[in-house]
């Protein structure tokens, strides 16, 4: 419940609009903004999303009282920082859900499904198979093409798109670079949230052995294995693991 309400106070209202050129030379795709809520939630869909309009879009329309209403939320749940726009670094189901997902819970919360403003990644392979992930977004930028590397998975890519299009936070969804402790290092190094754990959390848990020493040290049973009974002072962890496990429990 407390990571839910996390990443939930991480949202907040936008006020930017998408007219920048895009990575690598691309340009980012604008959307046109949404018409009015219907009273009952439901997906935005663009009749045609590959034949977005390049002219310079206008900024999404937020009323005065959404706007006190997204601060006000921040507040009242001991937030200091609104997030405006989020970076969707991860495509297929992934990043589809978790659009859906945003946008649904901004409505209930806010009454305003594009509180919460939606920058996508997406491959030539993406665009060619008309992703549905791109349709929700309000703009995306192409990045190469081929295996993951070259693009989701890729941190310096992401750090990239998400300094040059000035985004608030990154979402990095599963697979991919969402298991990359450099990932998260990176962004906070820029002032950008990475909706996620930590790198030292990463960290450990991506090593078995690490995660394994974490759990006991946190009186958590495990199965036996080689790393079992392991003493839990961690002043007697290996020098390597140590620090790692003093920032995640501190």
């Amino acid at each position: 419940m407390r990571a839910t309400a996390s990443i939930a106070l991480l949202l907040a209202n936008s006020a930017s609009a998408f007219n920048v050129q895009g990575f690598f030379g691309k340009t980012v795709q604008p959307r046109a903004a949404t018409q009015a809520a219907s009273a009952k939630w439901s997906p935005r869909v663009a009749s045609d999303p590959l034949k977005m309009s390049l002219a310079t879009p206008a900024s999404p329309t937020t009323s005065a009282g959404s706007t006190d209403a997204l601060e006000e939320y921040v507040q009242k749940h001991g937030g200091n920082r609104p997030i405006r726009k989020v970076l969707i670094a991860n495509n297929g189901m992934a990043a589809t859900k978790s659009i859906l997902s945003m946008r649904k819970w901004a409505y209930f919360e806010l009454g305003d499904e594009n509180a919460v403003q939606f920058v996508a990644m997406a491959t030539p392979e993406d665009l060619k198979a008309n992703a549905e992930f791109i349709k929700l977004a309000d703009a995306y930028v192409e990045v190469p093409a081929g295996k993951n590397s070259n693009n989701y998975a890729n941190v310096d890519i992401i750090v990239d798109v998400a300094k040059e299009y000035n985004v608030d936070a990154v979402w990095p969804g599963w697979g991919h670079a969402s298991e990359n402790p450099k990932l998260p290092t990176a962004l906070t190094e820029l002032g950008i949230k990475f909706i996620g754990p930590t790198a030292p959390v990463m960290s450990v848990l991506g090593d078995k052995i690490a995660a394994n020493i974490l759990a006991q040290t946190a009186n958590v049973r495990c199965v036996c294995s080689a790393g079992t009974l392991v003493c839990p002072n961690i002043t007697q962890r290996p020098p390597a693991v140590a620090p790692i496990l003093r920032g995640v429990l501190l």
